[in-house]
């Protein structure tokens, strides 16, 4: 192919020398010295903003220490109020020349290292994400912990095409099933429609199974109804079953109908069985309310020990007060 046609294709596919060139320019000036580097870029707007939190006792310290690789990471619930503008800082720790570890973390958050911070400024968004994806490309330090968190917080479609492009059959279980888990804490409707596809149609249950549960962290508003059908539809059995838990999980006043109805139509006891285990897991009381209403119901006798089983565990006065009716 002619070198007129080549530039031609690549520009039709997004690409440019000029692009190419800013990209191995920022890679070369993160390297260019070892210690923390950062800069700053836009961050995905209506997403709280990722900070650490040390609690010890009743008092919760906020900040990070970049030199300490444990910590309580959260998101910082109180960033949008003081940071309206929405911006992430992405530090990176350069040793012997290359890129060993990467902390992506809201500009409000305070930070505290040993040694000083180098600060390159003006980086544009779109070279940052394709940094970040050729550190995971790489496999550098904790690129893929890490990595995924600053892609997934960065603002723009091109952060949104590298954290889902992780998520291809062509990478390893456990990268797919992190960027799925952030495509839905971050990544909005948009995130929980490409993790629906893969929830139901990717070919290892697994992978389905990881799916689901970002799917159930999601705040997208048809995200229960989506695992709900999964629990009806999905071909394994422990995928349904995985299901049923998550569903339960969701803080959705549809859960406890929804899946005692379940209850007559999964043809599975194995599912059924998993199905009681979720309703053990309601909170806010309606846990016990279901398990009785499943054992004064019409249902298997394997279903109904175990809703018995997981009542008694319960230990709660309506669960007492049950057994006290039922022994009379």
């Amino acid at each position: 192919m002619q070198r007129s046609m080549v530039i031609a294709a690549l520009a039709a596919l997004g690409f440019t020398a000029s692009t190419n060139a800013a990209n191995d320019n920022l890679d070369s000036q993160v390297t260019a010295r070892d210690g923390w580097v950062a800069y700053s870029v836009p961050r995905i707007a209506g997403v709280d903003g990722p900070c650490c939190y040390s609690v010890r006792g009743d008092d919760a310290k906020k900040g990070c220490d970049l030199d300490e690789r444990r910590g309580s990471f959260t998101t910082d619930h109180d960033d949008r109020a003081v940071r309206p503008d929405d911006t992430l800082a992405v530090y990176l720790k350069v040793e012997n020349g290359r890129v060993e570890r990467i902390r992506a973390l809201a500009t409000s958050c305070p930070v505290s290292t040993s040694s000083a911070v180098r600060w390159i400024e003006s980086v544009d968004a779109t070279n940052s994400v394709s940094m970040l994806s050729s550190l995971l490309d790489r496999k550098m330090g904790d690129a893929v912990d890490h990595g995924l968190i600053a892609l997934a917080h960065h603002a723009g479609p091109s952060a949104m095409r590298a954290l889902a492009a992780r998520a291809e059959p062509s990478h390893p279980l456990k990268e797919r099933s992190q960027a799925l888990f952030w495509l839905g804490q971050v990544r909005g409707a948009e995130g929980a429609d490409l993790i629906e596809r893969y929830a139901t149609a990717d070919d290892d249950p697994e992978l389905r199974t990881k799916a689901i549960f970002a799917l159930s962290q999601s705040n997208a508003p048809d995200a229960y109804a989506a695992v709900l059908k999964i629990a009806h539809s999905d071909r394994n059995e422990d995928v349904r079953g995985d299901a049923f838990f998550w569903l339960a999980q969701m803080k959705d006043a549809r859960a406890k109908d929804d899946i005692i109805a379940s209850l007559k139509t999964e043809s599975s006891e194995e599912v059924q069985v998993k199905a009681v285990f979720a309703l053990s897991q309601l909170d806010d009381g309606t846990a016990d309310e279901a398990l009785i209403s499943v054992l004064r119901g019409d249902y298997s006798r394997a279903v109904r020990k175990q809703a018995l089983f997981w009542l008694g565990q319960s230990g709660t006065p309506r669960a007492m007060a049950y057994f006290d009716e039922a022994l009379k």
